[in-house]
């Protein structure tokens, strides 16, 4: 059986069965905080909690590919992906009160539905990072507030929104939008950055 790990070929390890395999990949890795992130199985991705890593046998497989990564890369990835959206998000909260200040509330609710994703999509990515940290919530800080301050504060002007486009008060979604949920991601911005050199601390500011 061919061993590939992150798109090289290492020597035969010891092992039955898939899990032994993947045990001492990982015993050889001297990554801090590694883990497996991909598993494919000749050619085919295997889900790393599938049954079939327990049960599979070695002497079945041609080839074993295996990308690992390291806990701290994988989560400083899913902050500079969330940086990424924000710099696509801020245009598209802009053009939503735009357009629902001109009273184009069709075109306007397109935007809305995205940004409500967005919205949704940032959260878990920061409830992922701060978890996976080992770090609480109510205790991090970032410039004097906690993480839990500002997300008790985002789904209460998410409320506010749905509720105002529940009613279609296009005036105060707009303001909202505009003087509320744009200011809220944009200092959002410019603290991505603080959690990813923090991200080995065990508190922040």
């Amino acid at each position: 059986m061919k061993i590939i790990v992150n798109g090289k070929e290492i020597p035969a390890l010891p092992g039955s069965q898939v899990r032994d395999i993947l045990t001492a990949v990982l015993s050889k890795d001297d990554t801090p905080n590694s883990f497996i992130a991909r598993l494919l199985i000749d050619g085919k991705e295997v889900p790393i909690d599938s049954d079939e890593i327990s049960t599979r046998l070695v002497s079945e497989i041609q080839t074993l590919e295996v990308e690992i990564n390291s806990m701290d890369e994988s989560l400083n990835k899913n902050i500079a992906n969330a940086q990424d959206y924000l710099t696509r998000l801020l245009p598209g909260i802009e053009k939503a009160a735009e357009l629902f200040r001109n009273e184009n509330e069709v075109e306007a609710n397109k935007f809305f539905v995205r940004i409500i994703d967005g919205i949704d999509w940032l959260s878990q990515v920061l409830q992922v990072v701060v978890a996976a940290q080992g770090l609480n919530a109510e205790e991090l800080r970032i410039d004097g507030k906690s993480m839990k301050d500002r997300h008790d504060l985002l789904i209460d002007l998410t409320g506010k929104m749905v509720e105002a486009n529940k009613n279609k008060d296009w005036v105060l979604l707009a303001d909202l939008l505009e003087y509320e949920i744009l200011p809220y991601y944009e200092e959002w911005e410019g603290l991505l950055p603080q959690l990813i050199l923090d991200s080995s601390k065990d508190s922040s500011n």
